[in-house]
C-alpha cells in the first residue's frame, strides 16, 4: 500500500475538456469546433475579466450578439461554462487551464491538437506520400507544445496514481529495497512516482526534454518522492543509459510516434541497460491483428501520418516481432494496452 504523500489534491482536474479531446464525444462534429470556437474568441478569459454577459463580450470581442450567446449557451451545456440568469461563470476548474499565462493553460494545445491534420490537408498529405503535415511532434524542440499537457498531471499527480498502481500490480512488479526503475519520456513521471511512493527503496530514473523533467520533479515533490529521483536530461535514443542498470524500463505511450527501425534501436539500447532478470514495460494503443476492429487504436493511424514522420499503430505480434529482434526473449500481453519482454 502507498505509504507517502497521501493527501487528497486540492486542485480540481479539468474533466469536462479532457473528455472532449480524449473521452468518447457524442456528436463531435458539433462540439468539437465550438470548442474551437471559444477558445480563439478567449471567451474564458473575458468572463475572468468581469464581462459575464452575452451581450458585454460581444461589445469587448468585438462580435456578433446573437453569435456569441449561441456559443456560450453551448459551452455551458457541455458544462465548459455556468450560467445564473443571464451571467456566465467558469466552472471551479476552468481558471486553472483556460486563462492565458497560467502555468497549465490549455488553450494552444487544445487548438493546435484540433488542427492536426492541417485544416483538410490529410487527403492530399496521403496522396503524395509528405508527413508530418504541420510539427513534427518527436523533435526535441516540440517539447513546449506538449507542457501545457503534462503540467495538468504534475499540478495534481494524486489524481493518477490509482491507475498506476494498478498497473503494476498487472505486471506483477512489487516494490522493494534497490528496485531500480527507468521511465524513458517519462512526461509527468507519475507511472515510476507511483511505484516509488510505495516504498522508500525504490530508486527512479526520469529520462526526457529538461523543461519536461521540471515537471516531473515538481510531481516527485508533491508525491514527497523527490529524494528518490535522478534525472536523465535529452534524446531518449542517445541518454547514456549504462549497462545493466535497471530492474525495470518503462516506455509509455511514445512508441507509436516512430517506426519499426528506430523501436528496434531503442529496444536494443533499453535491453543492454537492463539487469539479466530485467523487464521492459511497454504502454501503447494495440490494434487488433487485422486492424478491423479496435476503433480506439486503429484510429490513430491517420493522426500519427499527420505529426510524426515515422509513426504507425502497431498490434501485438508487431510488437512481439520488433522486441524479439532487439534480444528480448520473452514477450507477453499483460494488458489491453500493455505489453511486458523479459531480457533474458
Amino acid at each position: 500500500m502507498p505509504t507517502q504523500g497521501a493527501k487528497n489534491p486540492d486542485l480540481p482536474g479539468p474533466d469536462p475538456l479532457m473528455d472532449l479531446l480524449l473521452g468518447n464525444v457524442e456528436t463531435p462534429m458539433l462540439k468539437l469546433p465550438i470548442l474551437r470556437a471559444g477558445l480563439e474568441l478567449q471567451v474564458w478569459d473575458k468572463i475572468a475579466s468581469g464581462h459575464n454577459t452575452a451581450r458585454e463580450i460581444a461589445a469587448i470581442a468585438p462580435c456578433d450578439a446573437t453569435g456569441i450567446r449561441q456559443l456560450l449557451d453551448a459551452l455551458t451545456v457541455m458544462k465548459l461554462l455556468e450560467k445564473t440568469g443571464d451571467e456566465y461563470e467558469l466552472p471551479a476548474w476552468a481558471p486553472h487551464y483556460l486563462i492565458p499565462g497560467r502555468p497549465a493553460y490549455l488553450g494552444d494545445f487544445v487548438l493546435d491538437w484540433l488542427a492536426w491534420e492541417g485544416h483538410g490537408q490529410l487527403a492530399e498529405a496521403i496522396r503524395l506520400g509528405k508527413r508530418p503535415i504541420r510539427s513534427d511532434c518527436t523533435r526535441g524542440d516540440m517539447v513546449d507544445h506538449f507542457l501545457p499537457f503534462y503540467a495538468v498531471r504534475a499540478m495534481a499527480p494524486q489524481r493518477y496514481l490509482e491507475r498506476h498502481d494498478t498497473c503494476w500490480q498487472t505486471l506483477r512488479i512489487e516494490p522493494r529495497e534497490g528496485l531500480r526503475v527507468l521511465d524513458v519520456a517519462c512526461g509527468a513521471g507519475i507511472a515510476a512516482l507511483a511505484l516509488a511512493r510505495q516504498h522508500p527503496g525504490v530508486q527512479v530514473f526520469l529520462q526526457d526534454w529538461p523543461p519536461m523533467l521540471e515537471l516531473a520533479m515538481e510531481a516527485a515533490r508533491k508525491l514527497g518522492v523527490d529524494r528518490q529521483v535522478t534525472r536523465l536530461p535529452g534524446d531518449m535514443a542517445s541518454v547514456d543509459y549504462g549497462d545493466r542498470m535497471f530492474d525495470v524500463a518503462r516506455l509509455g505511450y511514445v512508441t507509436y510516434f516512430y517506426d519499426s527501425g528506430y523501436l528496434v534501436h531503442l529496444f536494443t539500447r533499453l535491453r543492454k541497460c537492463l539487469a539479466p532478470a530485467g523487464v521492459l514495460v511497454v504502454e501503447a494503443p494495440l490494434a487488433d491483428e487485422g486492424r478491423r476492429d479496435r476503433e480506439d487504436a486503429v484510429l490513430d493511424g491517420p493522426w500519427l501520418f499527420a505529426i510524426s514522420p515515422g509513426g504507425d499503430v502497431y498490434s501485438y505480434s508487431d510488437y512481439e516481432s520488433m522486441l524479439r529482434d532487439a534480444g528480448f526473449t520473452r514477450v507477453t500481453r499483460a494488458g489491453e494496452d500493455l505489453l511486458k519482454a523479459s531480457r533474458s
